[in-house]
């Protein structure tokens, strides 16, 4: 909900004087359905999540940047918001169109100073991604490591991103580093 978003931006200014950056990284992913298959109600739930989210965050926080003299935003998309991934239609979906959020912030609130990028990770280790592999070690008839075995075997740099390397990213474009980024899509992928 809008309010939802509101309350938590006023409860960041009540710990700071300005509001200079605003990572969006909540996301839902069900997998494991078709465009046929998918529940409807849970097509909604993923895009409420994953795209709505975010809209209302950014809603909430741009005119406290632009009062403040600007800022950053960045939106964990998705390589599934670049190439499409099995099974996945609402992720992949919202994920798209959290980019092409992002490019409408960039050029809509560029001119007061506010800067707007998406980061696409590909395989991150992440309970998320670990839960929606579960049923793919059971098809493969495999453990959890075999199946990151696989995945490891067709990204160049064989192997999957720690979390720590996507946030050296969203530290890089929230520092001043990065001042004439914005519209940006940085996919962090290891290659794939």
């Amino acid at each position: 909900k809008f309010e939802d978003g509101r309350r938590m931006v006023e409860t960041a200014l009540g710990c700071a004087d300005k509001l200079d950056v605003l990572v969006n990284n909540a996301a839902i992913d069900p997998g494991g359905a078709t465009v046929v298959d998918i529940d409807p109600e849970l097509w909604h739930r993923v895009l409420e999540t994953n795209l709505t989210g975010p809209l209302y965050l950014m809603k909430a926080s741009i005119p406290h940047m632009i009062q403040g003299g600007g800022g950053s935003i960045i939106n964990i998309a998705s390589l599934g918001g670049l190439r499409c991934l099995p099974g996945m239609p609402g992720y992949c979906a919202s994920k798209a169109g959290l980019i092409g959020l992002t490019q409408q912030v960039a050029l809509d609130f560029g001119p007061a100073r506010i800067r707007c990028n998406a980061v696409c990770p590909g395989g991150t280790r992440t309970a998320m991604l670990e839960k929606s592999l579960g049923p793919l070690a059971k098809v493969l008839e495999t453990d959890l490591e075999g199946v990151f075995r696989c995945i490891s075997s067709m990204i160049p740099l064989r192997r999957t991103a720690d979390p720590g390397e996507i946030a050296g990213i969203c530290s890089y474009l929230a520092s001043d580093d990065s001042t004439f980024m914005t519209g940006a899509v940085l996919l962090v992928d290891g290659g794939t």
